[in-house]
């Protein structure tokens, strides 16, 4: 299926994504519904190799159509985002990897937990994985996990750090996701138990960031020769823009319907503060998306030409990602506290897509002083730990 094709069929669905929005967030999961109907759509193909089955989209249009799913449902679109991307991290894996995922099940959605929280020892037949990891979002609809580790060298020392690709059938999932935002991404804990994972199913990170992966042995087209870091960063803005895109057009829609109503001789929604402070959010929404969209261009122009990416423009990426995300989440505070007491009723769309997009703020790929004090670091070319760049 084309990304255009899931456009297409993406128009039929949104409207029931958004129907099931305040449904999904009360019962702290998205529906199995709402799943299927994004499988039927070719959402989460949109970044699997099309010898695999999938669209091998432009990166640029994948990331419009999760602000198109973000804008009906933010915790469904912060899932779509990470489930496709996690799909494309797949695609960086050794090609028999990848085939134990999309050999019998081209349809197979992929959680992650990357933080290295769990223990791992190299053994003969591979790795043997056990401990807790955190933050496994959407891991109740999830086929496959992508777990974080640090492989230790023979003097217990830290050599490695690696994802290892592991059947959800071989984790135990401990339910505990209650939390502000993004309720329904229900991103629990995975626990593993002397897990045995093959030599074939683990990557080591270092390939990722020079963006020469096994995977590209059978892989070769350039949406697989993108930095991983680059691509998180995307992930994670992506969503957040969306959301401020459906709660500026939702806003919008219930003021023009309150036109004509008057209370003490005012006309609600008509009134020159308001109209500015609209306008505003809608020019700060409006910087985010013009941001997001010229870094992944600028990023495929070089994959497809197979030029190095420079460290600078890498650099400028994260910096624009966190930038983007917090002028998103100011615009939607400028609508929520000037929208009327109605918006603080919960299940209000205004209200959640608030506590959502302020939930995507804690996450660490979002630590707005951290990536400023790198870019700037770079800027004057003194030496900084760069953060996921």
């Amino acid at each position: 299926m084309t990304v255009e094709a899931t456009r297409k069929a993406l128009a039929e669905v949104l409207p029931m994504l958004r129907e099931r929005a305040a449904q999904a967030d009360r019962d702290r999961i998205v529906p199995h519904a709402s799943i299927e109907d994004l499988t039927s759509a070719g959402v989460f193909r949109l970044l699997v190799p099309r010898d695999s089955g999938g669209a091998e989209s432009d990166v640029a249009d994948f990331f419009e159509v999760i602000r198109d799913v973000s804008a009906a449902c933010g915790s469904t679109g912060w899932l779509a985002s990470w489930f496709a991307v996690h799909a494309w991290h797949l695609a960086l894996f050794p090609p028999r990897a990848q085939r134990d995922v999309w050999g019998s099940a081209p349809d197979a959605l992929l959680t992650a937990a990357y933080a290295a929280t769990g223990h791992v020892a190299e053994v003969p037949e591979g790795y043997r994985l056990e401990g807790r990891w955190s933050w496994a979002t959407g891991c109740e609809h999830a086929d496959w996990a992508l777990l974080g580790g640090m492989i230790a060298a023979s003097d217990g020392s830290p050599a490695d750090l690696a994802t290892f690709l592991v059947p959800m059938a071989d984790l135990r999932i401990e339910h505990n996701w209650d939390t502000v935002g993004l309720r329904a991404t229900a991103a629990h804990d995975l626990v593993a138990v002397d897990v045995l994972v093959p030599a074939h199913r683990a990557l080591s990170f270092a390939p990722c960031l020079r963006c020469a992966t096994p995977g590209q042995e059978e892989n070769t087209g350039p949406l697989y020769r993108l930095p991983l870091p680059s691509m998180f960063a995307a992930a994670a803005a992506a969503p957040v823009i969306g959301m401020a895109e459906g709660a500026y057009s939702m806003l919008v829609g219930w003021l023009r319907a309150r036109l004509g109503m008057a209370w003490e001789g005012l006309e609600f929604g008509s009134d020159d503060f308001n109209s500015a402070r609209l306008a505003a959010a809608s020019a700060d929404i409006d910087a985010s998306s013009l941001q997001l969209m010229r870094d992944m261009r600028e990023l495929t122009q070089y994959a497809e030409a197979a030029r190095p990416i420079p460290m600078a423009v890498r650099r400028r990426i994260r910096r624009d990602q966190v930038v983007a995300t917090q002028r998103a989440a100011a615009a939607v505070d400028q609508l929520f506290e000037h929208s009327g007491g109605a918006v603080i009723r919960t299940g209000n769309a205004i209200e959640q897509a608030w506590r959502n997009i302020h939930t995507t703020q804690a996450f660490a790929l979002n630590d707005l002083d951290r990536t400023l004090a790198m870019y700037g670091a770079g800027e004057l070319a003194v030496e900084s730990q760069a953060p996921m760049v």
